[in-house]
């Protein structure tokens, strides 16, 4: 019996050993992953020293030069603080990941790689002009130091039982790719969608599905498009040829199918309005504080840790010997300033949603071995691709191209699809936008914008002079005829692109007569401008009419006043429909049905509405609202689900607010795939759906948006690994603010940052972000600036005081 406890004790020992040595070379690993903050280190290829200073919230102030070396600079400390963020932006373009991940990640990869981006990237650099090439070459060298440099790889490699891959040129390339990917359609989504609608749908359904404008219209030129009157005949209709022949092989009841997954819930939660996009505004230096114009930016993003930004101030001398300093935010993976300000002008962005892709039906020989062009029938073009896979063996696909671009699928009708994308082309990426640290004047941004190779965007810009302006910023294609919103075929080459747009055609508005200018990824301008930009599903105007309702609200601004109108989260947007439930379902007679609906029209029944943490009202109306949406068209989405998977009701919810009020409104008898016997009782079962989610585990008093909108910011791998979430992911909190108001902020989505400037007035700029600068959770600032972004205060543009110090040393 003693010598069994003896032999238990030692064996205890020794696992108490094998515990302390693991946890001692885990711990060992994890802090030798942290980056270095002071000293000295030599890097090849510097021609002179550089320093890099961090003050208390790890923001970079990187001393050069000239600009070769601040990007050699700026690599080294991206891939010190972010490697693994850098590395997930590639690889998801290149479609990659499954390489890291192992088979979940195979689906994604082989959908990504019909694209072949990696291979487009390669070319692309190949292209570039010698002081481009010059600027990746520098940045990669730094990228690769900077890795080598750590006493350990990132953490997450050790989690992952992986080794990092060193950087090359094409990964900056195929990390602006990875932007595509985020801010436009890869796979003509909506374009497919409403081609399914087109075939299907009589003309005048399709035109009061598809609205042109609505009431929230906020073009900066004043233009207004009306909504589409409601259908006269009985829809949706069988009669048309296109319905008729599918729906002889598809037997659609007016029923909804649990067979068919709704879309909704395939792609996002009801209750889920996140729309990647942005808002931006800018004012004159006649009505700004500071006499110089004033631009502010909050771009909105899936947010996570780390954030997708990072923030730094680069300080050198120009070809020209002249002193440049610019301030804003990097994209880690790539050498340049994304948003900011020199002194001279200031910048920000919003996703456009222009027509930048179109999806073209192939006419086919009888087997589908080719396809009819302008030159004949040509045969498939098949290339293999191998996917490697994590812990297991590589995955070969095959993705077949056309001349125009990859085929993506099927149409209902059995046709092949194929999609012609300007990510696909030799101009969609370069670093034109590095010519902005240097730019003087708005004139001189427009020409930089109109030659840019990034995902097209509205650019907002200012400059010291006071001048405001609005361009387009990426490249726009330029169409031989009126197509694209619905796939064409272009056999005949009547339909083709004819190139991109030339910089003098490029729409743009400067010094509007009211010195005020907004975009929020609702259509910005109309007529001929419109014309050239095209509707790629814009966001429906709600955000930029209480945008332009805030400038025009005051007669002068400072910052404070800018960032006031970012933090705005009063809900417009839902009044109507605060108002609708009021008078259209909370009527006598369902008051007298439902006697606790009297609670709910007290709650409701506020003056002034806005998506605060402690509102009830806000998240009834809210959610009703959404329900309702769902209620009416749910036989509609799950018949036209099931005539095309493809189909996408995502990609269209917001052009469909306008038709859904008109719907609710005027309660026609002749939309018969309504899930109710009336309207009244389709009304009274979405608010009693919208009531029961509110009060699953709490009372109707208690159901508040904040408890609804509560943060989850993660990092990517606290999702597979849940206990390393308590060292890794911010604190979850109730959030303000919502999809359609200025302060856009949901659980794990929103203002990936919140900047105002004035060019010249920097130090009374305004900017901060989620998370924080580093990803790594030991880091002295980890999280540090997270706490101004949740509670809007205003922090400085500018780094703060110098606390780290590195001096980089050439040889």
């Amino acid at each position: 019996m003693k010598h069994l406890k003896n032999t238990l004790i030692g064996i205890l020992f020794i696992l108490f050993l094998v515990i302390a040595t693991l946890s001692t070379w885990i711990y060992s690993q994890i802090d030798s992953a942290l980056p270095q903050l002071d000293g000295k280190q030599t890097l090849y290829g510097l021609s002179a020293s550089a320093i890099v200073e961090r003050d208390q919230q790890g923001i970079v102030t990187i001393k050069a030069d000239n600009r070769l070396d601040i990007a050699i600079a700026t690599g080294f400390v991206h891939a010190q603080e972010r490697f693994f963020q850098m590395d997930l932006l590639r690889r998801n373009s290149a479609g990659e990941l499954a390489s890291l991940f192992g088979d979940a990640a195979i689906a994604y990869d082989s959908e990504i790689r019909r694209h072949r981006f990696r291979e487009r990237a390669t070319r692309i650099v190949s292209q570039l002009s010698a002081a481009d090439l010059a600027l990746i070459k520098a940045y990669t060298r730094g990228v690769n130091q900077g890795l080598k440099y750590l006493k350990a790889p990132p953490f997450e490699y050790l989690l992952l039982r992986q080794a990092p891959v060193e950087w090359q040129e094409e990964d900056t390339i195929l990390t602006v790719l990875s932007m595509y990917i985020d801010l436009q359609y890869q796979d003509g989504k909506r374009e497919r969608t409403l081609g399914l609608m087109h075939s299907l749908l009589s003309a005048e359904v399709y035109a009061f599905l598809n609205p042109k404008g609505s009431r929230w219209d906020a073009a900066i030129d004043g233009t207004e498009f009306p909504a589409s009157p409601l259908p006269k005949a009985a829809w949706p209709s069988a009669s048309s040829g296109g319905m008729a022949a599918l729906l002889k092989h598809q037997a659609l009841d007016p029923l909804v199918s649990d067979a068919i997954p709704s879309p909704l819930a395939r792609e996002k939660s009801t209750l889920n309005e996140e729309f990647p996009g942005s808002n931006n505004w800018a004012i004159g230096g006649n009505i700004s504080s500071t006499g110089s114009a004033m631009v502010a930016n909050d771009m909105h993003l899936g947010i996570r840790v780390p954030n997708t930004w990072f923030r730094a101030s680069f300080e050198y001398q120009s070809v020209d010997n002249t002193a440049v300093k610019v301030t804003g935010a990097t994209l880690p993976g790539t050498p340049n300033i994304i948003i900011g300000s020199n002194g001279h002008i200031a910048w920000g962005f919003t996703n456009s949603y222009g027509d930048w892709s179109d999806v073209i039906i192939l006419e086919t020989n009888a087997d589908k071995s080719q396809y009819l062009t302008p030159d004949g029938y040509q045969h498939f073009i098949k290339r293999k691709q191998i996917i490697a896979v994590k812990d297991q063996e590589a995955v070969d696909i095959t993705v077949t191209d056309t001349i125009w671009g990859p085929v993506i699928g099927e149409n209902a009708q059995g046709d092949l699809l194929a999609y012609r994308w300007v990510a696909h082309d030799k101009s969609a990426v370069n670093m034109a936008i590095v010519e902005f640290e240097t730019a003087t004047n708005v004139a001189q941004a427009f020409a930089i914008a109109a030659r840019a190779g990034l995902p097209a965007q509205n650019l907002m810009v200012g400059d010291k002079q006071g001048n405001i302006g609005w361009t387009i910023m990426g490249p726009i294609p330029q169409r031989s005829a009126k197509f694209g919103e619905t796939p064409t075929s272009w056999a005949n080459g009547n339909n083709k692109w004819l190139g991109l747009l030339p910089a003098e055609d490029y729409p743009k508005v400067i010094n509007p007569k009211n010195s005020r200018l907004w975009t929020a990824n609702s259509r910005v301008i109309g007529a001929d401008m419109l014309k050239k930009i095209g509707n790629g599903g814009y966001a429906i105007g709600a955000r930029s009419s209480q945008i332009k309702q805030n400038l025009e609200a005051k007669a002068s601004f400072d910052e404070q006043d800018l960032l006031n109108i970012a933090l705005d989260d009063s809900a417009k947007f839902l009044l109507r429909w605060q108002e609708f439930i009021l008078s259209e379902v909370l009527t006598d007679t369902m008051l007298a049905k439902h006697q606790d609906w009297h609670e709910v029209k007290n709650i409701i029944n506020v003056k002034h509405l806005s998506a605060s943490t402690d509102s009830v009202a806000y998240r009834l109306i809210r959610n009703f609202r959404l329900t309702i949406r769902e209620q009416v068209f749910e036989i509609f989405n799950e018949n036209m689900t099931k005539l095309d998977e493809d189909y996408s009701f995502h990609t269209i919810r917001h052009q469909i607010e306008t038709p859904l009020w008109q719907l609710v409104n005027q309660q026609p008898e002749n939309f018969l795939w309504r899930g109710q016997a009336s309207w009244s009782a389709l009304f009274e079962v979405s608010l009693e759906k919208t009531l029961n989610q509110m009060t699953e585990s709490t009372s109707l008093a208690n159901a508040t948006w904040g408890k609804q909108n509560i943060s989850k910011i993660q990092h990517p791998l606290s999702r597979a690994v849940p206990f390393i979430g308590q060292w890794l992911d911010m604190p979850e909190v109730e959030l303000p603010g919502d999809s359609y108001m200025p302060r856009v902020q949901g659980q794990a989505f929103g203002a990936s940052q919140r900047m105002v400037v004035s060019p010249g007035h920097e130090e009374s700029g305004i900017f901060h972000m989620p998370t924080s600068q580093s990803g790594h959770p030991w880091s002295p600032y980890y999280g540090l600036g997270h706490e101004s972004w949740i509670k809007g205060q205003a922090s400085s543009f500018l780094p703060g005081p110098s606390k780290y110090t590195l001096t980089l040393l050439s040889y």
